[in-house]
């Protein structure tokens, strides 16, 4: 869910726009253990609905261009990637998800350019180009007060890559372990990015702390994938083996691990933290309830922003309940589903095309998730204080779910958790005065620093 949680794919435009932020990534080869890929260089965007609806695309089939680079230019749309000898569109292969985008760019191992099909918007309207896009190194990360390790960690047979950056002043060090959300995209770019996830974990990494950040499998550097098939239980050892591998850096102080679970991280961290003991646990608007209990509330909150009426929103909730019983509890497949209850046929097609939910993971992946009773879990934690985060103005995740945490951790365990609202704060962190103002400009708003200082404060206080 960092990666936003969306019902349909109506609101998935919307929210994923802040997930297209991150650098699009094809594979190079280097003579090291686990090597390093390229980069594009091109910072990407969910193509705009106005602009959609005039190419005629859904909306995960175009990539806008933010700033003029690397032989494209603002305002480009991509819209597939050609084998490198074409020489026309004929070649060319679309995509239909933001995760097949990023598959077909790792396609290119020993390649140094990328041959991608775009729509140019000129004086006489759309015109479709091939355009040669070079692969760059990715930059390196290091300022004054840290440099960057991108070490591996071995899960199910696969080398996961695992980002940790090191504070130059000698000595043990405090660290943030960082759990990113549902969505399958890249956590690898250099903490001077300026987006959501890098400003929290580069105050953290300013400041004297170790951070680490881990791929998940086929993405970025990481083996394994491809990424929109991986399991959550697959998933979820990549985050335990990484923890566990802290134990070989001599800069790392074991009793002062932090894990922040973002969203769908915040349902990881209870289940590998009880496997490897931390120190605190901060979770910023996750779900403790059942998967399909989020599936069908969250839509009441998000079918008004978007505009519709009280009727539509039970109307497509109903519908919703229906789906998710036969594909969650039942176990029923997307086929099984169209063919026994034809009045569903539109809405799977709608939430789970090609067999994909959210846009990027498995429908084995959102099974595993529902069959999760994370109320479980929370209360296994023993010593390790947990806070449970929630942003004043979220839209995607529930109060309750956060509240829940705490909740469960202190029935277990009195006076080891806490909850807190982090005023004036949406989903990914960034300040707003209302949900409809979040909604109508997710990931163009301000951060909202108050996450950090709310973080801090609390570390220092159970530390």
């Amino acid at each position: 869910m960092q990666e936003p949680w969306v019902r349909s794919s109506g609101y998935q435009g919307i929210v994923r726009l802040f997930s297209l932020l991150f650098t699009a990534f094809v594979a190079i080869a280097h003579a090291q253990d686990l090597p390093r890929r390229g980069t594009l260089g091109i910072p990407l965007r969910a193509a705009p609905e106005a602009v959609r609806t005039e190419l005629k695309i859904g909306a995960q089939e175009g990539l806008e261009v933010i700033e003029s680079a690397n032989g494209l230019e603002k305002g480009d749309v991509i819209i597939g990637v050609a084998r490198e000898s074409e020489q026309s569109t004929v070649g060319v292969t679309p995509f239909k998800s933001f995760l097949e985008w990023n598959e077909l760019l790792r396609a290119w191992t020993d390649k140094p350019l990328a041959k991608l099909a775009i729509k140019r918007k000129g004086s006489d309207g759309w015109k479709e180009l091939l355009v040669d896009v070079k692969i760059q190194p990715k930059p390196k990360d290091e300022t004054e007060n840290y440099s960057t390790l991108y070490d591996f960690v071995t899960s199910s047979g696969h080398k996961i890559r695992t980002i940790v950056t090191k504070p130059k002043s000698p000595g043990k060090h405090p660290v943030l372990f960082w759990i990113q959300g549902i969505n399958a995209s890249t956590v690898d770019y250099p903490l001077t990015a300026q987006n959501y996830l890098t400003r929290p974990i580069k105050a953290f990494a300013d400041d004297g702390y170790v951070t680490v950040r881990v791929e998940k499998p086929g993405v970025g550097d990481s083996e394994g994938g491809p990424a929109r098939l991986v399991g959550w239980e697959e998933e979820m050892d990549i985050y335990r083996q990484a923890l566990k591998a802290l134990d070989k850096y001599d800069f790392v102080d074991r009793d002062k691990v932090f894990v922040f679970g973002h969203s769908m991280g915040g349902c990881h961290a209870p289940v590998v933290c009880a496997d490897v003991p931390v120190k605190g646990i901060i979770t910023y608007g996750t779900v403790s309830n059942s998967w399909l209990e989020w599936a069908v509330r969250a839509p009441r909150i998000q079918g008004i922003l978007s505009g519709q009426t009280h009727a539509q929103v039970d109307q497509d909730v109903r519908k919703t309940a229906q789906f998710y019983t036969y594909l969650y509890t039942e176990k029923r497949s997307i086929a099984w589903i169209k063919e026994n209850h034809p009045e569903l046929a539109k809405f799977c097609d709608e939430n789970s095309p090609d067999g994909v939910m959210l846009g990027d993971r498995s429908i084995r992946y959102m099974q595993e998730v529902n069959d999760r009773n994370f109320c479980e879990w929370w209360p296994k934690l023993g010593k390790t204080r947990v806070l449970a985060l929630f942003g004043e103005f979220d839209w995607i995740a529930l109060k309750e779910d956060s509240t829940q945490v705490a909740d469960c951790v202190n029935a277990a365990n009195p006076g080891m958790a806490d909850f807190q609202i982090v005023p004036q704060s949406d989903h990914i962190f960034e300040q707003c005065s209302s949900m409809k103002e979040s909604f109508a400009n997710f990931n163009r708003l301000p951060a909202n620093p108050e996450i950090i200082r709310i973080m801090k404060e609390w570390i220092a206080r159970v530390s």
